[in-house]
């Protein structure tokens, strides 16, 4: 009998693999942790999880009218805004990103990404023009959702104009010590660029509270992971690559180790008018969908925000400016362009090379 409960109590003490999902953001989550069988339900952990996750929503949606974000952006101008840690925390790393690129990215942008119809506008996109099917949570393909709320003719010059005079992060002004932001001009502050990677790391924090070390979370795309899987091997990300089709083989495979990993790509959200695509990167300097030989970058960092955001400003700037300030500052990225043949070549920056070889 003794024998038989320690032979219970060692299997019982392995970790295994659990796994939960859902939906935030707009669109789905996913955790994988290595957990014993005596470990914390799996329900409590997701609880954890969807809490921290709600939290971000309150704070930095565009969609929700009354989060701190939205209210931030209705403020007088010129009127100090007293904030909250986390708000004042990723607009200040925005700010950051902006000036290393030049303005390439920009969180005030809003107006414009408003306007050419990938943010909460006018057109009450809670109410899409037809009817769409829902899984059986009652959730809507997001893909799905902004094809049928997209514009269907390209603003005019006076509206990209008009955006245009609202957009500069030169205008937004943080006070980290009093957790005080300041709209200095009639600002909307998007951080949708961010504030799904900061989602991602919010989560990974949620699990290290309840004593999880081992996990991998993902949003939409953007992937923070932890020590190792139950097997004691490192969890291995797969990029997917412009080319890949449904059910095929990523275009690369990295072990990235306590780090986060986030991509960004042309063909992922645009809507096309008279057979012409515009992609959903809006270039803050021209106010138009930015057009280049860029098909997707992935950036490799320490925090899945900085991913994020790098991934939204490299492919703003493009291959060529990308990988120039990619070496510069010491940023692990991958670039994937169209080439002249109509198929994909690929570069990475010097930080992202050791990658290439695991």
């Amino acid at each position: 009998m003794v024998l038989l409960i320690a032979a219970l109590y060692v299997i019982g003490s392995r970790p295994r693999l659990k796994h939960f999902h859902g939906h935030t953001m707009g669109t789905t989550y996913s955790v994988s942790y290595a957990a014993t069988l005596f470990s914390d339900p799996v329900k409590d952990v997701q609880a954890d999880v969807e809490r921290a996750l709600e939290d971000i929503n309150d704070k930095m949606s565009t969609y929700r009218p009354d989060s701190e974000l939205m209210q931030f952006n209705r403020a007088p101008v010129g009127k100090p805004f007293k904030a909250s840690d986390e708000l004042v925390d990723l607009v200040h790393r925005s700010l950051h990103f902006s000036r290393i690129s030049d303005g390439a990215y920009d969180v005030t942008v809003g107006p414009l990404v408003n306007l050419w119809g990938f943010g909460p506008s006018d057109k009450d996109k809670k109410q899409p023009k037809k009817k769409l099917p829902a899984d059986q949570d009652g959730q809507v393909d997001p893909v799905l959702w902004m094809l049928a709320n997209y514009p269907t003719e390209v603003p005019g010059d006076d509206a990209i104009n008009a955006a245009l005079d609202r957009v500069g992060y030169q205008y937004l002004t943080v006070d980290t010590a009093q957790d005080i932001l300041t709209r200095e001009k009639d600002l909307f502050v998007d951080l949708s660029s961010i504030a799904k990677g900061y989602g991602v790391d919010k989560a990974g924090d949620a699990l290290k509270h309840r004593g999880i070390n081992n996990f991998m979370v993902e949003i939409g795309g953007e992937v923070l992971v932890n020590g190792r899987k139950p097997d004691g091997t490192a969890w291995r990300l797969g990029i997917r690559g412009p080319a890949m089709t449904a059910g095929g083989m990523p275009a690369l495979v990295v072990t990235i180790g306590d780090r986060a990993l986030a991509t960004s790509g042309d063909y992922l959200n645009f809507f096309e008018i008279d057979g012409q695509k515009f992609s959903h990167m809006i270039n803050p300097h021209t106010g138009r969908p930015e057009v280049s030989r860029l098909a997707e970058v992935a950036v490799i960092a320490d925090t899945a925000a900085d991913g994020d955001a790098l991934a939204t400003l490299f492919m703003v700037l493009g291959d060529k400016k990308g990988l120039a300030l990619a070496n510069r500052e010491g940023i692990a990225a991958y670039f994937t362009y169209h080439s002249e043949d109509g198929g994909f070549k690929s570069q990475s920056s010097e930080a992202f090379k050791p990658y290439l070889q695991n």
